[in-house]
């Protein structure tokens, strides 16, 4: 018994060589739920953004054990997270990331635009999927398998080869440009920075740091010290030419 699958074209970019084509017929030679079928195609579960089963909207666990058309179609951007869906009933409280070690450096520029980013170049795909389970966290990587994983249920397959190209990507993708807040996270320690008087950091400070400014900023934990240098602006031109605003 055949089954018809038609994919959106959006989901082109994982469709496996041996699958030429969005719509084609697919062979129910075994007991599979839509999530194993479509993921055996190629597609992992989080890139999915609605399913029909003869026009009847489906969930993941459904399992067809008749003719019909799966239709499948693609997340569409921006992706709210905050609300609900049939897919995904229990939305994020938090926009929060965890990074794999394919995308780190996304993980860095996200952290500088004051998103909660956790990232280590020693987490294993099964660590990532039992932080995005337990932290309700969004994961961001360019690895499709790891995507494939049941805890996993927020998740952005990154396109952008580039780091800052994969930031504009991430920021659009889930509609979070009125959720920048440049320069107000620690970038070692992931933790909200606190406004601090000049005079307690004055020990800590060069000669022409304590010349030029006076606006300064410390990391609760790591008690690193941060000002609106050089450093600042650049980032803020390279963050802007890439049509994101920043507010300050």
């Amino acid at each position: 018994m055949n089954i018809c699958i038609h994919f959106q074209k959006q989901l082109d970019f994982f469709r496996v060589n041996d699958k030429p084509g969005r719509q084609f017929n697919y062979a129910l030679n075994r007991k599979a739920s839509v999530k194993d079928i479509i993921e055996s195609l190629g597609v992992p579960h989080t890139e999915v953004g609605h399913i029909c089963f003869n026009k009847q909207e489906i969930d993941f666990s459904f399992i067809p054990v008749s003719q019909g058309i799966l239709d499948v179609q693609a997340v569409s951007p921006p992706f709210n997270v905050g609300l609900p869906s049939f897919l995904r009933p229990q939305p994020l409280k938090r926009i929060r990331f965890v990074a794999d070690v394919n995308v780190i450096k996304l993980g860095r520029l996200l952290i500088l635009l004051g998103f909660d980013v956790i990232y280590s170049s020693f987490y294993s795909d099964e660590e990532i999927a039992d932080i995005a389970e337990k932290e309700n966290r969004i994961v961001l990587t360019r690895d499709t398998d790891l995507l494939k994983r049941s805890k996993i249920i927020f998740a952005r397959r990154i396109r952008a080869n580039l780091p800052y190209d994969q930031m504009a990507e991430t920021i659009r993708f889930f509609g979070l440009e009125n959720r920048i807040s440049f320069f107000s996270r620690c970038t070692a320690c992931n933790i909200k920075l606190v406004t601090i008087e000049k005079k307690d950091v004055m020990h800590l400070l060069e000669p022409k740091t304590k010349q030029y400014f006076n606006t300064f900023f410390q990391c609760p934990h790591c008690k690193t010290v941060f000002w609106r240098g050089s450093h600042y602006d650049f980032f803020k031109k390279q963050i802007s030419a890439l049509g994101i605003s920043i507010n300050h």
